[in-house]
């Protein structure tokens, strides 16, 4: 097999559908398949149609009765997956008919290449900011405080979040965000693919730096396009964000990255 699309599911509702038949929609020269793990799904729209895909053929899903988080499902589904390349795809997006054969057609042209990554549409047609520089400690407090307000802090903000950058350039870039990244496997298993001590958030960037480190490239790559449905988790005023769950899931990962890469 050449390529494994591999989706992490947590109570997706709809767009597990729409993303597995725009991947059926794709016109490519070599085969694939798709893996769905599903997290522990309570909600039976996403639950209804995976299983009923899985019944039909059209995808293998693996069901964990407990939440592994990103990086735990991602590896989950790796531990399944027969290709020589996994592209990792969140579970709000679509590919278009022609993004799997580009990715591909480039991928297997370059080997200094560990992640490629397309460019990545919000449904009202925004390009989303997909490529971050090397954050530090600050960048994290900045975009959460009213640092950001700061001219200091736009500038160091501005920087981290790469707004000098043309998203319609091919190019070598630090960090790039998990909801889409084409891998081959040769390199996800050098490096021990996702540390799934991650529950959620920074798994991805922890993942380039560790390819990266590796000696291969991390390649931003506009020519293949993704449309991500995407509604950011860690949003807010700071203020508001205390009280959410979620941001406090994102310290504890931002804490294990800043020790680990310290």
């Amino acid at each position: 097999m050449k390529l494994s699309v591999i989706t992490v599911n947590f109570n997706h509702k709809h767009f597990p559908k729409l993303s597995v038949e725009a991947l059926e929609k794709s016109v490519t020269d070599f085969d694939f398949e798709i893996i769905f793990v599903d997290n522990g799904s309570t909600d039976p729209i996403s639950l209804g149609f995976l299983e009923r895909a899985a019944q039909e053929k059209r995808i293998q899903l693996f069901r964990s009765h407990r939440n592994l988080g990103f990086a735990g499902g991602n590896n989950l589904g790796v531990r399944h997956a027969t290709g020589d390349y996994f592209f990792i795809l969140n579970p709000d997006t679509t590919v278009q008919e022609d993004t799997l054969q580009i990715l591909m057609d480039y991928i297997e042209q370059h080997p200094e290449i560990g992640i490629l990554a397309p460019k990545l549409v919000y449904a009202d047609g925004r390009v989303q900011e997909s490529c971050r520089r090397d954050m530090g400690f600050w960048d994290l407090v900045i975009k959460r405080t009213f640092l950001s307000e700061t001219s200091w802090g736009r500038r160091r903000l501005q920087r981290y979040l790469m707004g000098d950058f043309h998203h319609d350039s091919t190019q070598e870039v630090e960090l790039v965000t998990g909801a889409a990244m084409l891998i081959p496997r040769k390199v996800y298993e050098e490096v021990g693919g996702f540390d799934d001590r991650y529950f959620l958030f920074m798994e991805d960037f922890d993942l380039c730096k560790e390819i990266r480190k590796a000696g291969y490239k991390v390649i931003y790559f506009p020519k293949a396009l993704v449309n991500h449905y995407h509604k950011r988790l860690s949003g807010g005023n700071f203020l508001h964000l205390l009280f959410r769950k979620v941001f406090w899931l994102h310290i504890q990962s931002a804490t294990k990255y800043f020790w680990k890469w310290r």
